[in-house]
């Protein structure tokens, strides 16, 4: 896990100019990478890479980065290759000669053997650049989820990529703007980043599972997807997910740094947590020599999970570290946060998930291992209930069909959203206008914005399309998106099995609706295969509280803040979007009763996207 970054003079450029500007540029990502700071500038094309590095496989000098092979290609990565060392078992038996130990040398042979196909054999986070000195073109990648990020712009001037926004904005040709229609979507949607430009115009996201080829002879780079989700027998499938779940696992024990855990109490984390804690019992895991250290969020409400997570601590034997949070800490983190994040927050449980990160940063643990995308892969979530129902009617499976609607029971959701989201698809059929008089009608947060466009609606029929679409669109990217920034903000490298691991992955593609939801039971799969093995009250669980936190507790023991934070500086924003005299008149009764929760979660939105105004000096919406 690192940082990465390039830049492209299309103007010829002073090796010192261009050299102390990508250096610039790399300093923005120090968190991402304190145990090094690499650079190579190559001056017949006016182009550098540049690279933070957070040590985690190899942690000698000579595994630092960019880094060279065959006198040609220069690489810069950040992430992890799983399988590296079964890669390097085959680049070996090609004829490779290798330097170090690290993965990333492993990444840049298999590209100077296999070339672009490499990414077929890859598990693992990534996001990376090769310049080919003799082609002097760059090639780049991005994971098939999108667990790291990858950004760039590209103007007349000059051409740039980095691991976080921040270190593009001082590029001289770049004049910050902040962009209306993604704007519009955060406020109107709680949506960010649905489209490959986000919060600052003219600086593009690569999507997850893209590649991005730039040629520096005619100056022009293209983009094309790479991964397509492949599928596995049925049979094998079921077959095979606890096995395959556990060699996840055990890849992701691979580190020469002391790895913890993220537990929440739920069904995912408690599934890594257990199999970590088994491989361990039969293998000696360098990585975990220091215990199974497991890290919770915890705080004084209803809401708070840490009695499941003690089932599991006690189950394993793991040492356990709870962050014991409150809602004055929230005041005092947000600006830092936000910093790091590059955007507004859409709620409070990013800052949760960064104290996790923080407390896991000061007991010397470099590598968390989190339950990020068990929902998507195996249907955790309510919304999946109305598809996978509507799969089974029109399929002609009856009888199935209504002994899933009695057995809602066990499901985290009930007949009364299923109807209602059924009702969603159909009035996505009608007039825009009306859509949004409807909205509106709903939605009393939509009142104070000035402009309103709604998302159009995809109605699916088919649960796997459904999961897919999840899973490579915006929604899964997003969340690994918070958890990305919130971990490198304490250098900290974040490993999520579920959301990266190909065998899985194409396990999950493969499964039928049944298998993925029986007898109104979320994610059966993954609980059958580990029944009896996990404490029954987290095998079979029926709430799904996701990463929970007290949100409208905490923002009512602070109202008082958050008023006057927004009467101070509402006139920093231009936009026009949010109506300020409005919501300022109603913060009152909006802070008054936790009925007013997604008023109060506009509120603080609001409050969020003035502190981003304000730390990044934004001055111009269009």
């Amino acid at each position: 896990m690192c940082g990465i970054s390039g830049l492209h003079f299309k103007q010829h450029a002073t090796p010192i100019t261009g050299a102390t500007l990508l250096a610039t540029m790399s300093e923005k990502l120090a968190h991402r990478g304190p145990d090094g700071a690499g650079l190579q500038w190559f001056e017949a094309a006016s182009f550098g890479l540049a690279h933070r590095r957070l040590a985690i496989i190899d942690l000698s000098e000579a595994a630092a980065q960019p880094m060279q092979v065959a006198d040609r290609y220069w690489l810069s990565f950040n992430g992890e290759i799983y399988n590296y060392l079964e890669l390097k078992e085959e680049l070996l038996a090609l004829g490779a000669t290798f330097k170090n130990e690290s993965d990333a040398e492993v990444l840049l042979q298999a590209f100077n053997y296999w070339g672009e196909s490499c990414l077929n054999r890859l598990n693992g986070m990534y996001a990376f650049a090769i310049y080919d000195i003799q082609e002097n073109t760059l090639f780049c990648a991005r994971d098939p989820y999108g667990v790291k990020p990858f950004y760039y712009l590209n103007n007349e001037a000059h051409f740039g990529f980095a691991s976080e926004i921040k270190a593009l904005l001082n590029i001289p040709s770049y004049q910050l703007i902040a962009n209306k229609a993604t704007l519009l979507t955060f406020f109107g949607q709680r949506k960010i980043e649905t489209t490959t430009e986000g919060f600052f115009k003219e600086i593009f996201e690569l999507q997850p599972g893209y590649i991005l080829r730039y040629d520096f002879k005619i100056k022009q780079l293209v983009t094309s997807r790479f991964f397509q989700a492949t599928t596995v027998a049925v049979k094998e499938a079921k077959n095979q997910l606890k096995t395959e779940l556990e060699n996840a696992v055990k890849m992701r024990l691979r580190a020469d740094v002391p790895i913890g855990f993220c537990l929440s109490g739920g069904l995912d984390s408690s599934s890594l947590l257990y199999l970590a804690n088994q491989i361990r019992q039969k293998d000696n895991v360098g990585s975990l020599s220091n215990g199974l250290h497991a890290f919770t969020a915890a705080h004084d409400s209803p809401l708070d999970e840490r009695t499941w997570a003690e089932q599991m601590v006690n189950h394993t034997n793991a040492i356990w570290h709870v962050s014991e949070l409150k809602s004055s800490e929230l005041v005092e983190a947000l600006p830092k946060l936000i910093y790091h994040q590059d955007i507004p927050l859409l709620s409070t449980s990013t800052f949760a998930q960064s104290s996790v990160m923080k407390r896991a940063a000061e007991e010397g643990v470099k590598i968390l291992i989190d339950g990020q995308g068990g929902d998507e892969l195996f249907a955790g979530y309510e919304v999946f209930y109305p598809t996978f129902l509507k799969e089974l009617f029109f399929k002609g499976k009856w009888v199935v069909f209504a002994r899933e609607w009695r057995q809602l029971r066990n499901s985290p959701t009930n007949g009364k959203f299923v109807i209602k989201e059924w009702g969603k698809d159909l009035l996505s059929f009608l007039p825009n206008t009306f859509q949004i008089w409807l909205l509106k009608r709903n939605n009393p947060s939509l009142a104070y914005l000035n402009e309103f466009e709604p998302l159009k609606r995809k109605r699916f029929q088919v649960l796997q399309q459904h999961l897919t679409d999840y899973c490579l669109g915006h929604e899964l990217k997003s969340l690994l998106r918070w958890e990305d920034r919130c971990s490198m903000q304490y250098s900290i490298e974040s490993r999520t099995p579920f959301a990266d691991d190909t065998r899985l992955i194409e396990i999950a593609r493969s499964l039928a609706p049944n298998e993925l939801i029986q007898n109104g039971w979320s994610k059966f799969i993954l609980r059958d295969s580990l029944d009896k093995q996990l404490p029954s009250a987290i095998s079979w669980r029926r709430d799904k509280k996701g990463f929970s936190v007290p949100e409208s507790q905490w923002l009512m023991e602070r109202s008082s803040y958050w008023q006057e934070f927004i009467k101070e500086k509402a006139h920093l924003d231009k936009s026009g979007i949010v109506d300020s005299s409005k919501l300022s008149a109603e913060l009152p009764r909006i802070f008054s009763h936790e009925k007013y929760a997604k008023e109060q979660n506009f509120a603080f939105r609001y409050v969020c996207y003035l502190i981003w105004i304000e730390q990044f000096n934004i001055t111009l919406f269009n």
